[in-house]
């Protein structure tokens, strides 16, 4: 890229971070509102164990964008709450499962109904999460090779 384009390109970039922040904005407040008294975070815990035969912490953390310290806290409150439930894995002692409770499973429910209420579903079609996906690794390829 030569000296004339860079202000654009940089424009362009920082109007890029901008509008992906306020869709994240505008897509959790909705969601929030939708939930009610739940937050997005549980919302996205019992979705991600909902589907699954117990996860891992790390995988949890993966699925959450959560980081280590706060998704514990969030998963001892559910747990206070009967949402979730730790097990040790039976394949490596060394490893904690978690698993949703009937009530998790419950809640989960209601909260995805209450979501699916709000037609935010038919923004979140195949070819966004794709061109998102797409756009998500290119990012990372860049960055890589600029590292």
């Amino acid at each position: 890229m030569d000296d004339s384009t860079a202000p654009a390109a940089s424009a362009d970039l920082a109007e890029l971070a901008r509008l992906i922040r306020l869709a994240s904005q505008e897509l959790d407040r909705v969601i929030a509102a939708r939930l009610g008294g739940s937050s997005i975070a549980r919302w996205h815990v019992l979705g991600a164990v909902a589907a699954a035969d117990g996860r891992s912490m790390s995988q949890l953390s993966e699925a959450t964008l959560l980081a280590g310290a706060s998704l514990t806290r969030l998963i001892d409150a559910m747990i206070a709450d009967n949402l979730v439930h730790r097990r040790v894995d039976d394949t490596d002692r060394r490893r904690v499962l978690v698993f949703p409770t009937a009530r998790g499973l419950d809640a989960h429910r209601e909260m995805t109904a209450a979501i699916a209420d709000s037609g935010l579903d038919d923004l979140a079609g195949e070819p966004v999460i794709r061109s998102l996906e797409r756009m998500i690794g290119g990012i990372r390829e860049t960055g890589r090779a600029n590292a």
